[in-house]
């Protein structure tokens, strides 16, 4: 197969994705992009020398038919070819050619989880809201249904504080003769161990281990926080998802491709400050693959990935026009796509990350399950209500004991 024997490549370094390295005079590349590269010219057997745009972008149109960035770098014909992750899109298709696709990826995004829940609140995270108010009712209806399916001589304040505290284990006082009272609080003493022992259960690791509050889960929900100031939202400067925003049939993400670039939110990969140390809390909107080497590079356990996809963009290497083995390199990269090296690469890139990043986890004094006050406080705040209600009502007794006891003196 024919195939120039030196090959202009336009690239952009990036972290993961395309790293060059000089070490002791002898050149590296690193990245999945660069791998790939790499792969394609030990089979095709071409030298290459590579070239950077100045403005560090995938490609934007301007006005005129110009292109910026790499895809302006390929109808310039300053390169013969360039990748960096591109996506083939019909607005660049008109401008420069582009390969048979070498891989598929998801566009989604990654956002900043809001934190955790108070844990003062964490006696009621056990059961949900539902559950919560399911047991209430049944405990205030099980006291009438009781007295009078079993004709009890009770009162009913009596027997609903007997059944309240069966759900922390206390022994009920109510006389049980017949066979019928037996098998219906039997009946109730096993749904309050239940319910007891479900709750006991969840509650330590509710307390030990902070709740997380719900992240946002898709595009509508990061659009309305966005309009709401709480959010900000981020993408890759001249990347083809922006304009598939702005020209979306939905509102909600058109507003979303417009007030990023008004806002001008554009993120570099190699630099994240503006995820890390903006006040606001940061989403960013890229392909599933760059979502996930960002994820290894920021504190992951405080961002989550959305499973709302956006749109499914193929992903090739960008020619000129006129460039003359297009079928040949067609042919290597389908080739290299059915033996699924690419997917090989990624998977590769994805554990030499978390490697990385496991080695600094590992060194840090993990203290998650050591208990605070804080963490019991709600605890705490429970039972010093108790005290001060259960001091209130002796002190009542008292007082009433004490007025019948000097009424009954005066009689005599």
């Amino acid at each position: 197969m024919y195939f120039p024997s030196t090959v202009i490549i336009g690239i952009i370094p990036n972290e993961n994705v395309f790293e060059t390295r000089v070490e002791n005079g002898t050149f590296h590349l690193g990245g999945i992009e660069a791998r790939f590269m790499d792969l394609l010219s030990k089979i095709l057997k071409f030298k290459y020398h590579l070239k950077s745009p100045y403005d560090g972008e995938f490609g934007t149109l301007h006005e005129n038919g110009s292109w910026s960035g790499l895809i302006g770098m390929v109808q310039r014909k300053e390169v013969d070819i360039a990748l960096n992750l591109l996506s083939i899109t019909e607005d660049r298709v008109k401008a420069v050619d582009f390969s048979e696709p070498y891989t598929l990826q998801d566009v989604t995004f990654i956002v900043r989880k809001p934190g955790i829940l108070p844990p003062t609140w964490s006696l009621l995270y056990p059961f949900d809201i539902i559950s919560w108010i399911s047991i209430a009712v049944v405990l205030a209806v099980a006291p009438i249904t009781l007295i009078c399916f079993l004709k009890l001589k009770i009162s009913h304040q009596k027997l609903f504080l007997e059944l309240l505290g069966s759900f922390s284990k206390q022994p009920l006082t109510v006389g049980i003769r017949s066979v019928r009272s037996r098998l219906a609080f039997n009946l109730w003493w096993f749904f309050a161990l239940i319910i007891s022992m479900c709750y006991s259960s969840a509650l330590l690791s509710f307390i030990t281990i902070p709740l997380q509050k719900e992240p946002l889960k898709n595009f509508a929900e990061l659009s309305q926080a966005v309009r709401k100031g709480t959010y900000r939202c981020f993408s890759l400067k001249g990347s083809s998802i922006l304009s598939i925003l702005q020209t979306s049939r939905q509102e909600h993400l058109r507003f979303l491709g417009k007030i990023i670039d008004d806002n001008k939110w554009y993120y570099n990969f190699n630099k994240l400050e503006c995820l890390t140390n903006s006040k606001i809390r940061g989403a960013v909107i890229d392909n599933e693959f760059k979502l996930k080497l960002l994820l290894g590079k920021l504190d992951f356990e405080s961002y989550a990935m959305s499973k709302d996809i956006l749109i499914s963009l193929n992903f090739a290497i960008a020619l000129r026009k006129d460039f003359c083995c297009k079928s040949t390199l067609n042919t290597v990269i389908s080739r290299l796509r059915a033996a699924g090296l690419y997917a090989k690469l990624e998977k590769e890139e994805w554990l030499r990350i978390w490697i990385s990043r496991s080695k600094t986890i590992f060194q840090e004094i993990d203290d998650s399950m050591v208990l605070s006050v804080s963490d019991i406080s709600g605890a705490l705040i429970f039972l010093a209500t108790g005290f001060v209600v259960s001091s209130i009502v002796l002190t009542c007794e008292n007082i009433f004991f004490y007025l019948n006891l000097c009424r009954s003196s005066a009689y005599t």
